[in-house]
């Protein structure tokens, strides 16, 4: 076992290389952006908590390989969700900005950055027209023990119009900061659901449907992408081995809900482990979630 990691530490130079060529063939030149079908209002959408792109191993089996792995991880993951075509994705626990931008030019997309305890992201093939880090209506700067991952705002240009996204990643444990997380966040959002334009929520939002803040997503006017389709499977997104929470989420407007389609986890491909592989290694330890919405 030790000699044949060993054979794969050495040939991590190599198979780097390779990986990169694969991913710029699949990709544009980096700085030349797709341009989004002038006719084309489909919208694919995908939220993914990314484990600042370190990748998800939970047996001693795979932790050779997963430390082998670490220096792909961001291309691996920048391929395995190209295969998917998504024109919109936002991240959780993301890696640095330069990582992110890097990843970003191998999938063809733009890019937004909201700095945090644990960073989040936009990728998008539209253009980003404007960006905020942590909006608030109740404070002139982010109190201390809010929002201590991320909240952030994007204003994306699609060929029917702007579409105003917000990405977010709740308080894990603590309920109360959880609630006041919220609050903040529907005071932000209101005018623009007031508007009835479009409107999308999306990330790890660390509570499950069962839980108090659930609720308040739909008083708010907002829709749940799962409305509209009956999963075969309960949709855990959490954990990537043995999933049994499901806290990441798409909310949209009523005006985009209207346009939803198929909406599912991604528990498939590099995203999970594989339980009869005690080698297997997942991309992060959430599962994406992917959502379709038609003309």
């Amino acid at each position: 076992m030790r000699e044949y990691v060993s054979r794969m530490q050495n040939r991590r130079d190599f198979l780097k290389t390779t990986l990169a060529a694969s991913a710029l063939a699949l990709a544009i030149s980096p700085g030349r952006m797709p341009a989004a079908p002038s006719g084309d209002q489909s919208l694919r959408l995908i939220t993914y908590n990314v484990l600042r792109c370190r990748g998800y191993a939970v047996t001693p089996e795979a932790k050779p390989f997963l430390k082998a792995a670490a220096a792909q991880m961001p291309t691996r993951l920048a391929l395995e969700l190209a295969l998917y075509e998504p024109d919109i994705v936002t991240f959780q626990e993301g890696p640095s900005e330069k990582v992110l931008a890097t990843i970003a030019d191998q999938m063809g997309m733009h890019h937004a950055f909201f700095a945090g305890g644990w960073p989040g992201a936009v990728l998008s093939r539209f253009e980003i027209v404007e960006q905020q880090n942590c909006p608030l209506v109740s404070w002139n700067e982010r109190p201390s023990e809010l929002f201590t991952r991320h909240w952030g705002r994007a204003v994306l240009r699609l060929p029917g119009g702007k579409l105003n996204l917000f990405s977010a990643h709740l308080h894990p444990s603590n309920a109360a900061v959880r609630a006041r997380e919220i609050a903040e966040m529907l005071k932000v959002m209101a005018p623009y659901l007031e508007q009835e334009g479009s409107v999308v929520l999306q990330g790890d939002l660390n509570h499950q449907p069962s839980g108090p803040e659930y609720p308040r997503w739909r008083s708010a006017g907002l829709v749940d992408a799962f409305d509209r389709v009956v999963p075969d499977i309960v949709p855990y997104s959490f954990n990537s081995h043995a999933p049994t929470k499901r806290i990441d989420y798409i909310w949209t407007s009523q005006a985009l809900a209207r346009r939803g389609g198929d909406c599912r986890i991604l528990f498939e491909r590099a995203f999970r482990t594989n339980t009869a592989d005690p080698r297997s290694v997942a991309l992060s330890d959430h599962l994406p979630l992917m959502a379709d919405f038609s003309q």
